[in-house]
């Protein structure tokens, strides 16, 4: 739960920004600067996903022990 309120957030921010940006300078420079930092956004994600350990197909998760009733 607490990740879908991070990404409203990060999403709402984003949007002020960019309004503000249109707002400011039009919607050509706003539209640039979103650009641009989605792609970086995009480009950080794909290093993280990069760096994170694959798990083991090989490796099996342990027994669980049977239930009592």
């Amino acid at each position: 739960m607490r990740h879908y309120l991070f990404d409203t957030l990060g999403l709402t921010g984003f949007g002020a920004m960019t309004y503000g940006l249109y707002l400011r300078f039009g919607l050509a420079d706003a539209l640039i600067a979103s650009g641009g930092l989605l792609l970086v956004l995009a480009l950080v994600g794909a290093r993280a996903i990069k760096r994170s350990p694959a798990p083991d197909p090989q490796k099996k998760a342990p027994a669980q022990p049977p239930r009592k009733r």
